[in-house]
């Protein structure tokens, strides 16, 4: 038996033309396999013969077993019975000889966790329960076996119930009971799958798994460290699998991605933990386009069938686009409210503070409109914008509202020639009730705005009363 293995390890490990074509054959195979849908067989290896919300009327007259918790129990007639598919309608049997099953189901605490056996029968006309997905059946119950008793709860298992965050957390295995906790497990599991098909079984990628103990690597984050048995020595835990990947590259291996565990050792922010997950993908001989088609076609493929579809291409952008429209590297799309250069609408403007801007080198004057600004925009809001604006960055900011009939009503209104007025009601797409915010100065670089940080803090010191719109629309005319 040893020969026979060692002949089928040098076999396996010195592939011949034989051993190349099984491989894609194999290969090929799988394909075809995975092009075939399969419905999962949710109850296979286990006692139960069905799960609780796949019955319906075509199961009319079947013997089922089931198994689940106690979500609700009426008048020791009829219990509701979970699991995480979905709920079902159980008839507790009141007949003397089936004393034993109604003592289980009737004494059981509630989410406690029991086996039934019996018939799967109509509702009684009435009493059918549209909600239900399997609003038109139940169970006549003919044996019961209680698996595990409930103790007190320190909340119910239900939807509606309000727990705070720090209870879930403290007692997670119930709140992953819940409907959305499942919800989100299981859609999170069905796109990770998703995504290993679309890359493996269609575009040839390999999954490999990279060590996770590995040697200091500076530079990003702080790194978790492990201590080892030598004294003095150390592992880390990598931020990102990018050395290990690099020499899957080299080593010809020139289509890699792993679900990877990634560890930084910094505070917590909205988009980013200690310990998260990502889809690493590296590949060999591949141009910008290559990797955007990638992406797109991933998530698309991927992405879960009960929401949206992904539309392909995604709208993209230069560099210089972003922040000459939106003053940020990584704008917010959805809420519009671009920033227009207007300079040379105003060359031969007589408001004092904007010929002084055009008269530099670099001198501009950009306008942003807040659409219906003048119901957020009071005076005393105005003025502190202006004195943000100049503490902050030097600059001044010119309010400009759009009355009725198209008039302006501004301090430097009288300056404001007719063409010029229609020029920005026709580049902004003004409308009446519209604020449009002037700023002129020398254009600065860039980089000096582009922290993420810096921004955010912006955003917070705004200390004017106005909705979350009206202060990126102000960190926009701001910034740029």
């Amino acid at each position: 038996m040893f020969c026979s293995l060692s002949r089928l390890y040098r076999g396996l490990s010195r592939p011949t033309r034989r051993t190349t074509q099984l491989i894609w054959s194999s290969f090929s195979r799988s394909l075809v396999l995975s092009s075939q849908r399969r419905i999962p067989e949710l109850s296979s290896f286990v006692a139960r013969t069905n799960t609780c919300g796949e019955l319906r009327s075509s199961h009319l007259g079947q013997e089922v077993t089931l198994c689940g918790w106690i979500q609700y129990r009426r008048q020791n007639i009829f219990l509701v019975l979970r699991d995480f598919h979905g709920l079902v309608q159980v008839i507790i049997p009141q007949d003397e000889s089936a004393a034993s099953v109604k003592k289980i189901l009737c004494e059981a605490p509630m989410e406690s966790v029991v086996q039934v056996s019996g018939t799967v029968i109509s509702r009684p006309p009435g009493q059918e329960n549209p909600k239900m997905p399997t609003g038109e059946i139940e169970i006549k119950v003919k044996t019961a076996k209680l698996l595990n008793s409930c103790k007190k709860l320190p909340f119910e298992i239900k939807d509606f119930v309000k727990k705070t965050e720090a209870l879930r957390l403290r007692y997670r295995y119930l709140d992953l009971r819940g409907v959305q906790m499942q919800y989100n497990l299981r859609l999170r599991s069905q796109m990770v799958m998703k995504m290993r098909e679309y890359l493996c079984n269609l575009h040839g990628f390999v999954d490999i798994e990279t060590p996770t103990l590995f040697k200091r690597t500076p530079g990003g984050a702080k790194e978790f460290v492990i201590p080892s048995r030598e004294p003095g020595k150390f592992y880390s835990l990598p931020q990102s699998p990018q050395q290990f990947k690099q020499l899957l590259m080299v080593g010809g291996l020139d289509r890699y991605f792993q679900v990877a565990r990634c560890y930084r050792d910094e505070g917590s922010r909205p988009d980013r933990q200690p310990e998260f997950t990502q889809i690493d993908i590296e590949m060999s001989f591949v141009e910008q386009t290559g990797i955007q088609s990638l992406i797109e076609g991933l998530l698309q493929y991927s992405w879960p069938s009960d929401r949206d579809p992904v539309v392909v291409p995604f709208p993209s952008m230069t560099f210089a686009e972003a922040l000459a429209s939106y003053g940020t590297d990584k704008p917010d799309t959805r809420f519009g409210m671009k920033i227009v250069d207007i300079s040379d609408m105003f060359r031969n403007t007589e408001v004092g503070f904007l010929q002084d801007a055009l008269s530099k080198p670099q001198g501009t004057i950009k306008a942003i409109c807040i659409p219906e600004g003048e119901k957020y925009l009071k005076r005393k809001d105005i003025e502190s914008i202006r004195k943000f604006a100049a503490d902050h960055f030097n600059q001044e900011v010119l309010p400009i509202f759009l009355k009725t009939n198209n008039n302006w009503n501004s301090p430097v209104a009288k300056f404001i020639m007719e063409e010029q007025g229609l020029g920005l009601i026709r580049l902004l797409e003004t409308q009446e009730e519209d604020v449009v915010l002037l700023t002129a100065g020398e254009h600065k670089k860039a980089e000096k705005f582009q922290s993420s940080a810096t921004k955010l803090n912006i955003i917070h010191c705004l200390t004017f009363p106005c909705n979350s719109r009206v202060r990126k629309a102000i960190l926009q005319i701001l910034l740029s």
